[in-house]
């Protein structure tokens, strides 16, 4: 998984960063979404 960014190949690097923050962001939307519906 890791073998692309001992490369320090900038380009795979920053495709690498974006898909975790969306990871991240869509993750943390869903479990907000989740929250403020099962608060009603």
């Amino acid at each position: 998984m890791f073998d692309f960014l001992k490369k320090k190949n900038k380009a795979s690097f920053v495709f690498f960063i974006i898909t975790l923050y969306a990871l991240i962001g869509f993750s943390l939307g869903y479990i907000i979404w989740e929250f403020f519906l099962s608060v009603d």
